[in-house]
């Protein structure tokens, strides 16, 4: 894989948990986990055919560090090819050009249980530019803790009330990659939304699913779209 991808599936995850199992399966790399406060979900993807080569002859299970590996993937280039091996039971090599890491692996029945993926049937459907999405999350941070995201016919609306100000950031179904103008209103905790916004650039696609105070998906397509990093959020019910 490349550098881009490692630090990708890395940054996502540690968005949320510091460690984590990494499940290496024939259809290629999968994780997930829940924050200490279940309050939200990351899930990981990296299909095989989106790798430079891959080889999982039995499908295993490991336990990460994964903020040492974020680290780690901070020393790499994003284009430079990084080589994941298993040494043995307890260690993993990390090589990339003349540089090799040897990463010592976690107990996975140590860590916390895996939750399951809820089946959600959310109304609304959103697609829209990451970017787009990061600069009107940045631009309530002075206003409110909470935001709420609404869907309509007519847009998709993200509003911060404050004690004395308000900020509304529109989108009209044009101004969208995809809109199918579900009906949807939830609120959610800013600090959360920000941290999901790290994991992507501007020009990365980002689906978001709406219901009513309903947990809220939000499903990131990076790296050229090699990775898949969806969060699943609960939402903050209005009083």
């Amino acid at each position: 894989m490349s550098g881009e991808i490692l630090r990708t599936i890395s940054r996502a995850i540690t968005a949320l948990v510091s460690e984590c199992r990494m499940h290496f399966l024939a259809k290629g790399i999968h994780s997930r986990a829940v924050d200490p406060s279940n309050v939200a979900m990351v899930i990981v993807d990296v299909p095989k055919e989106n790798l430079e080569s891959y080889r999982a002859e039995t499908e295993k299970t490991i336990g990460l560090d994964m903020n040492r590996i974020f680290e780690i993937s901070k020393s790499i280039g994003a284009k430079d090819l990084v080589e994941l091996s298993l040494i043995d039971e307890t260690n993993l090599r990390i090589k990339s050009g003349s540089l090799e890491y040897s990463l010592s692996l976690l107990d996975p029945s140590a860590i916390r249980r895996e939750p399951k993926i809820p089946e959600l049937n959310l109304p609304a459907k959103i697609v829209l530019d990451a970017g787009e999405f990061k600069k009107a999350i940045s631009a309530t941070e002075k206003v409110s803790e909470h935001i709420i995201l609404k869907s309509d016919k007519n847009s998709f609306t993200i509003e911060a009330k404050g004690d004395v100000e308000k900020m509304v950031f529109t989108m009209a179904p044009g101004e969208l990659a995809e809109f199918n103008g579900g009906e949807a209103r939830s609120m959610f905790s800013l600090d959360y939304l920000k941290e999901f916004c790290k994991v992507a650039s501007a020009g990365d696609m980002l689906t978001i699913y709406l219901g009513t105070n309903y947990p809220g998906r939000f499903s990131f397509e990076l790296v050229g779209g090699k990775v898949r990093v969806e969060f699943i959020l609960a939402p903050r019910v209005e009083s």
